[in-house]
């Protein structure tokens, strides 16, 4: 997890450290020429008030800090998105346009890896193995990625469900359980039906993983688990969810390679019977059809007529 990712996270901050964090998320670069003594003299901060932010954000020190800090400033400074929210513009040519989402791409699989924690993932992924139902709660276009991610646990024989009208997703959190497993799926918790769902889930005591944006919303205090989205593109204000549906395409994906790793060779045989049985029955039908043909084909041959 990056440092300005470290420093969003932050909670029970004095309003001395809140000035200093909003200082080094909007300068960073003036950050990284100053000395302690000359960021908290800039902010009319005491020192100890900058090495009190460091403690919190688990740095031994201002060194620690300022690698932390060009480490974040670098990898801004190496992508080529200039604005991820419009990445393409009127004048583009076909060439600039797939570059640029490439980049638009590459930059936010980056930045999902940098969020994730794969210890948290991995006890997402064991507590759906212990689950007797998986669901997932989502809205409008994030609705084709958790339908994949049912497809894919569907090939190996362990059933999901994605409910999309809202009724029927309230319906099921109602009828949740401890031995359901939930996901939720929220940029920013912005939709009240998702809220209510969180609510029902936890009064069914149903675990929950939160997938969400950095920025804290009151849908994180319902979650067991919260799993982090790259969360760079606004809301609103952008041509489409390239950078948040790439993102939760890789967390889906990272959560079913998860899952499906801890019990590979049974779950390859699975996927791999599975196939082979649906060739065969494609076959028998193929050959079912062709006898048929065939004997059609004889009849009219000899004008033979059923009736």
């Amino acid at each position: 997890m990056n440092l300005l990712t470290q420093i969003n996270q932050l909670e029970h901050l004095t309003s001395n450290e809140k000035s200093l964090c909003d200082y080094i998320r909007n300068h960073p670069m003036e950050c990284l020429s100053k000395t302690p003594q000359q960021l908290a003299g800039d902010l009319y901060l005491s020192t100890s008030t900058v090495y009190r932010l460091l403690k919190k954000l688990d740095l031994k020190g201002y060194s620690d800090f300022k690698v932390a800090l060009w480490t974040v400033v670098h990898q801004k400074s190496e992508s080529a998105v200039q604005d991820i929210n419009f990445p393409i513009e009127a004048e583009a040519t076909p060439d600039e346009i797939l570059l640029h989402l490439k980049e638009v791409y590459e930059y936010t699989i980056s930045d999902t890896l940098e969020l994730a924690d794969p210890y948290a993932m991995a006890q997402v992924a064991e507590a759906m193995e212990r689950a007797e139902r998986i669901d997932i709660y989502t809205s409008a276009g994030n609705f084709c990625m958790a339908d994949n991610f049912r497809f894919q646990m569907q090939e190996i024989n362990v059933p999901v469900e994605v409910p999309h009208e809202a009724y029927m997703q309230k319906l099921a959190a109602a009828n949740s359980n401890p031995k359901h497993f939930s996901i939720v799926i929220s940029f920013g918790g912005r939709s009240s039906t998702v809220g209510q769902i969180c609510r029902l889930l936890r009064q069914q005591h149903s675990p929950i993983a939160l997938i969400t944006s950095t920025d804290k919303t009151p849908l994180c205090g319902y979650a067991d688990h919260l799993l982090y989205l790259s969360s760079n593109e606004d809301h609103y204000q952008k041509i489409s969810a390239f950078s948040t549906r790439t993102s939760l395409m890789y967390l889906l994906d990272s959560l079913y390679a998860l899952y499906f790793k801890r019990h590979y060779k049974e779950n390859v045989r699975k996927k791999l019977s599975a196939y082979e049985r649906l060739h065969a029955a494609d076959v028998a039908d193929a050959e079912e059809k062709v006898a048929k043909w065939k004997n059609e084909m004889e009849k009219s041959k000899y004008g033979i007529d059923d009736q």
